[in-house]
């Protein structure tokens, strides 16, 4: 019975964990090829905390942990469920950021945009909460 109630008390909490995937890594030959830039914020757009947390809140709930691209036959279902389909746009409020996630179908798929899917927009208070979605 405790084992059973500990299955049940991860499922229902597991929104309360971030669940990281390591991203994986270039080969060192790759790797010692690359050159950074020299950082200056004059050539760099740069994200406060707050937004770098607001962002992170929208795109788990944009993108839930564990969605992977579709494999139907559908152009516009697989492209769409591509992360790197969207641009984001990151704007600040006061004691929230905004963000909006807008899709990019005709330049990274090839597809026709359609008014169906403007993309979402997100405003998330500076303690990780989101406060509208639409």
């Amino acid at each position: 019975m405790k084992k059973l109630g500990l299955g049940v008390l991860l499922l229902t909490s597991t929104g309360c964990f971030h669940i990281h995937r390591k991203p994986q890594l270039a080969p060192e030959q790759v790797a010692e090829k690359i050159q950074f830039p020299e950082w200056s914020k004059d050539a760099t757009t740069t994200l406060t905390g707050p937004q770098l947390k607001a962002l992170q809140i929208a795109m788990d709930d944009f993108r839930a942990i564990g969605t992977e691209p579709s494999t139907t036959d559908d152009p516009y279902t697989r492209c769409l469920l591509k992360l790197e389909t969207y641009d984001a746009w990151v704007r600040s409020g006061e004691g929230m950021t905004f963000i909006h996630f807008m899709p990019k179908e005709d330049e990274r798929c090839g597809l026709k945009p359609t008014l169906v899917d403007a993309g979402i927009s997100y405003a998330v208070s500076d303690d990780g909460v989101i406060l509208k979605r639409e």
